[in-house]
């Protein structure tokens, strides 16, 4: 047996959804990477810092 959808619509909306969720990743795209790039070089930065804190040459 095959239930209907009350809402017959509902590919529409989902798929609706999916494209604004696109275009959402694709307009802050750049952002990302380079919130990422940030994060990467910080994270290099700290852990150099680290491991001369460790060697004690700081």
């Amino acid at each position: 047996m095959v239930t209907k959808s009350k809402n017959d619509y509902t590919t529409f909306w989902s798929i609706l959804a999916i494209v604004i969720a696109a275009l959402s990743i694709g307009y802050c795209f750049s952002y990302i990477i380079d919130l990422v790039g940030n994060g990467v070089e910080r994270s290099s930065r700290a852990i150099a810092y680290l491991t001369r804190l460790m060697k004690g040459s700081v």
